[in-house]
């Protein structure tokens, strides 16, 4: 009997290791943004996430999070790093099979912000002149919740504003060429060329003592989660030992310059704005801090956030 229980056992575990096998991912799709460094690019430019979860590892740029959402609903994107948490929040509460898996950074208004053209006179000082105009913002995304939240700030109302969706490339572009009068971006190379011809609605300080933050995290499908959770660990450790080497000054920004797209000083402008938490303060965030809070704020289904893979 015992020998029937035994072989019985041993072929129940082989069929689960097959299976596990069979459903393991052959290769994992990650989706990022240029002009947006962070440490990790450096592991990227290495191919050390290839090594690290065992198999290729497929990076592909997007313009924005409400993209990476469709990409990985579509089933071609695994994970989504550094996605805005606004459409992350969208996403969810449609009930998009996606979980919050890290954060990616904190950062204030030196990565994401409006600017005003200097040809149109807006200044937050007559901000309500917005009104009836034209303004490019990435709907959808944290431009568009930092747009939103200035304009309480400056006292105008969107709802008058002709607002024209349009990518952070795309608004800069816009204002350049006179199009609209305020273009809401993020991303160093659309700030700079944004900035040739016009002056943010409000300083990053200014912004920051209205409470304007924001946080962009890590996101994956539920479906990667469940059949890939070693992966996801592997994923989410090294992305923090990239972050601990940036904090100790050892990163290597060649790299990092290489792959953001981004001038090295250009690049250090904006990572100057940026904050890499550490593993236990990213959990703090997750469980009671800034993300908790940011969430709440925003009636985000409970339960889409797990800490199980934090280092």
């Amino acid at each position: 009997m015992k020998k029937i229980i035994s072989t019985v056992l041993g072929i129940l575990f082989a069929f689960i290791l097959n299976a596990s096998v069979a459903n393991a991912a052959s290769e994992v799709r990650v989706a990022y943004f240029l002009e947006w460094p962070s440490p990790n690019l450096e592991d990227m430019n290495k191919k050390a996430y290839s090594k690290a979860l065992g198999v290729p590892v497929k990076w592909t740029n997007f313009t924005n999070g409400v993209a990476m959402t469709d990409a990985m609903l579509a089933g071609d994107i695994d994970i989504s790093y550094s996605q805005g948490l606004m459409p992350y929040i969208n996403a969810v509460k449609a009930k998009a099979p996606i979980s919050l898996v890290d954060v990616a950074m904190e950062y204030g208004m030196g990565g994401t912000t409006c600017v005003t053209s200097n040809k149109s006179g807006i200044t937050k000082a007559n901000a309500s002149e917005l009104e009836g105009k034209k303004v490019a913002v990435p709907l959808g995304t944290m431009a568009e919740y930092v747009f939103t939240e200035s304009m309480k700030i400056v006292g105008a109302d969107r709802k008058k504003m002709e607002i024209i969706a349009m990518d952070p490339e795309e608004g800069a572009a816009a204002l350049v060429s006179g199009d609209v009068v305020m273009a809401c971006l993020f991303g160093g190379n659309s700030i700079k060329s944004a900035t040739s011809v016009g002056k943010r609605l409000l300083t990053v300080d200014e912004a920051r003592a209205g409470g304007i933050m924001g946080i962009d995290i890590v996101s994956v499908t539920n479906k990667f989660m469940k059949e890939n959770p070693g992966m996801v660990k592997s994923f989410v450790e090294l992305t923090h030992e990239a972050n601990e080497r940036y904090r100790n000054g050892k990163s290597d920004l060649k790299a990092m310059s290489k792959e953001s797209e981004m001038k090295v000083a250009d690049m250090k402008g904006t990572l100057s704005g940026f904050k890499f938490l550490t593993p236990k303060e990213t959990k703090k965030s997750m469980k009671s801090g800034n993300l908790s809070k940011f969430l709440k704020g925003f009636d985000t289904p409970r339960g889409t956030v797990t800490t199980k893979f934090l280092p």
